[in-house]
């Protein structure tokens, strides 16, 4: 009788959302160790743990999904979430309190855009035709598949005015790639929007989480992964990886048969073993980063902003969010403030909370004066989505059975949610290729 093959012992570092995806999908062909260095899982998307002063649950910082998340969704899926009851589901929406709106039509796409934009307000129908033409150039560089060139340099080739630069593209751009016009890749923008607002209805429709984050996936999951075997390591901090004689990878002090190293690049950095060339080193080190800036303000009367998302072309804050719109309390709003070293740079808290407090009034101009508040600013909340954008190449470190993953990994998009499960997914099915389960 043939005797069944043992599973492989694979270690997963970092228990973000690219660790997370990873362990699951190794969760039923492997041994799975999963270490992560803080005390709860989530990575950059994790629920804040005490200390909230009074908010209605806050994250480290507001995400934004939609419904192209496929890897998201399937993961969501397979841990037992409910998306319903995970997160309010709309159709795309455009609405800048001081400048246009426009709402996704029920049409399959791309007619759901296009009359979208016609039935827009705030602002003239030589405006929407404008906007609708650029939309169609746009697909067609993509489809052509010119070089790489960056969102500005596109932006002047079809003459767009500053007017809609500051309306629509800008916001666009800095939401989906947190990446100034400048250095953003329009190749990369594109891939976006093709797999996203361009493929079909769904997969432009918002998805915001009606729940703290570490109730929709970081919870889940790591129940998930306790019911399957799995031996989870929190507050456990793992130093440089090694090579044993035999081939495996040492994890403190443990033989391992592979790795995924599912860290931000500057801790996957200190992970590698002493031997990795100086050229994946030289990739790692020379990766870009821009920052997200998050306010939480929670006033003593509801807010009840016009709609749950309300955009400013010319406030400080790009985006704000009515919680109470999203099943938290209706006194809290949360400000979304991209590339916000461009916006900001040397911005205390108090003067972004003064800032963000002037762009509510604007909308909300007799509400009084914030009783609470939070400012949470990653300064290494993303990779760089620049132009001709090149990923390191990970062959050596894949012959030593060591997998790195994470957002700023992905060959097509931005460092968002998405790319960090799709690439916590690919590297995992690339490692039980390897090992041959």
């Amino acid at each position: 009788m043939k005797q069944k093959k043992a599973m492989p012992k694979i270690a997963v570092i970092g228990a973000g959302w690219a660790g997370l995806a990873a362990a699951v999908r190794l969760s039923d062909k492997a041994q799975v160790s999963l270490f992560e260095a803080g005390k709860q899982a989530g990575g950059r998307a994790r629920t804040l743990r005490g200390g909230v002063d009074g908010f209605d649950k806050l994250d480290n910082g507001q995400h934004i999904l939609v419904g192209a998340y496929h890897g998201v969704r399937s993961v969501l899926k397979q841990i037992g979430v409910d998306s319903e009851q995970a997160f309010v589901q709309l159709p795309m929406q455009w609405y800048l309190a001081d400048s246009i709106r426009f709402k996704a039509a029920v049409l399959p796409a791309p007619l759901h855009i296009v009359a979208g934009v016609l039935f827009g307000r705030q602002f003239a129908f030589a405006e929407k035709i404008k906007l609708l033409n650029d939309m169609q150039g746009l697909k067609k560089w993509a489809s052509v598949q010119l070089p790489d060139i960056s969102v500005a340099d596109w932006l002047n080739s079809r003459r767009i005015s500053r007017e809609m630069t500051a309306s629509f593209w800008q916001p666009l751009v800095w939401g989906a790639l947190n990446t100034p016009l400048e250095q953003a890749s329009l190749r990369m923008l594109t891939n976006v929007l093709n797999d996203g607002v361009w493929a079909d209805k769904q997969g432009s429709d918002y998805w915001l989480p009606r729940q703290d984050l570490g109730a929709i996936m970081a919870d889940p999951a790591t129940m998930y992964l306790e019911k399957r075997g799995c031996s989870l390591h929190f507050g456990k901090r793992v130093g440089q990886l090694s090579q044993h004689e035999n081939g495996s990878v040492i994890v403190d002090g443990e033989c391992f048969d592979a790795v995924i190293v599912a860290v931000a690049p500057y801790h996957a950095l200190a992970l590698m073993p002493s031997e990795t060339p100086e050229f994946i080193q030289a990739a790692y080190r020379n990766i870009q980063y821009h920052v997200i800036t998050t306010v939480y303000l929670r006033y003593a009367e509801a807010v009840n902003l016009p709609a749950v998302m309300t955009g400013l072309a010319y406030g400080t804050a790009q985006w704000l969010l009515d919680r109470g719109k999203l099943g938290f309390s209706e006194r809290e709003v949360a400000a979304v403030i991209s590339v916000s070293n461009a916006v900001g740079e040397g911005y205390s808290n108090d003067e972004w909370i003064r800032r963000v407090h002037a762009d509510i009034k604007q909308i909300c101009p007799h509400i009084g004066v914030p009783l609470a508040s939070r400012v949470i600013t990653e300064k290494r909340a993303t990779a760089a989505s620049t132009v001709n954008r090149s990923l390191p190449d990970l062959a050596w470190l894949h012959h030593q059975k060591i997998y790195p993953a994470g957002d700023y990994l992905h060959p097509r998009y931005p460092a968002t949610l998405e790319a960090a499960v799709q690439s916590g997914l690919a590297s995992a099915s690339l490692c039980l290729n390897d090992l041959n389960c």
